[in-house]
């Protein structure tokens, strides 16, 4: 592929949600020399790498919920599915099910698993919401990071998170939520060709009660998530060589897309954690 045509390639991911995903599945590999999940990292110490912040960041979040050993996992917009993996290896439930709409990532998700001998896991693509693959009172947990601001329709989302839950479930959301709601002809339509959906956080507040799921915690860990990002350089130097056209589009690739983020997180995001269950009935 010539330079002309790489720069292309990268410049037209912002054209669709498959596209931007497939490109940036390619730049993660490239980065990090393997396979990256697909989510923001989180900072607990300096001078980690990427995929050590983003690890850091799925940590966190199964800190949230109760002992998932022996359990039922849901993950519910799982991407690539590499942080499937990983929570199926280091927490050991009895199984993950992980569902995505993306059918490259779920191509992807599969040959992982399989390269990694990795047998009780299983990849569907669906609808997050519609849950046709899942079955009603079927699931013990249900993580969901950094997918819903993809979904149009989240109401029907949160009802099919209290369907699939058996009685005494948990579900954790870990979202990026707008902290303001401006009109701007521009960025509206940009963001319904890349299915931007995000909510405020007195929408989910209203609307989890609704599906009948109750809220115990709602956490921001925006600064958190600042932090890492702002280690950038550090992952750019790091990076294995490969010749300089290649690593120069990369690297501006990937400032763009990682200062963008931190702009848009200091400015009108922000990275919230919601935990809770089904309300008794």
């Amino acid at each position: 592929m010539g330079f002309t045509t790489r720069i292309f390639s990268h410049i037209k991911s912002g054209a669709s949600t498959e596209k931007y995903y497939k490109s940036m599945n390619e730049a993660l590999a490239r980065l990090n020399q393997e396979y990256t999940m697909l989510h923001y990292p989180y900072h607990v110490k300096n001078g980690e790498s990427f995929f050590d912040a983003q690890k850091n960041l799925t940590d966190y979040c199964m800190s949230l919920l109760p002992p998932v050993g022996g359990k039922h996992i849901l993950e519910i917009g799982c991407g690539n599915g590499i942080q499937a993996n990983y929570i199926l290896k280091k927490f050991s439930p009895a199984s993950v099910t992980a569902i995505d709409l993306n059918n490259s990532n779920i191509e992807i998700a599969r040959l992982e698993a399989q390269k990694d001998g990795i047998d009780n896991i299983s990849f569907h693509v669906d609808d997050a919401q519609r849950l046709a693959s899942v079955e009603t009172n079927s699931i013990d947990y249900i993580i969901n990071i950094e997918s819903a601001f993809h979904y149009p329709d989240k109401p029907s989302f949160l009802r099919e998170i209290a369907r699939v839950l058996k009685p005494g479930g948990t579900y954790l959301i870990a979202d990026v939520l707008t902290t303001r709601r401006k009109r701007n002809l521009i960025k509206n339509y940009w963001k319904r060709r890349m299915n931007l959906h995000h909510w405020l956080k007195s929408n989910y507040e209203e609307e989890l009660p609704k599906a009948n799921l109750k809220i115990d915690t709602f956490t921001d860990i925006t600064g958190g998530v600042i932090k890492s990002f702002s280690s950038y350089r550090h992952w750019l130097r790091t990076m294995e060589k490969n010749n300089f056209i290649d690593d120069l589009l990369l690297k501006l690739y990937y400032t763009i897309h990682v200062r963008l983020n931190i702009h848009l997180l200091r400015n009108r995001r922000q990275y919230c954690v919601i935990v809770g269950g089904k309300q008794a009935v």
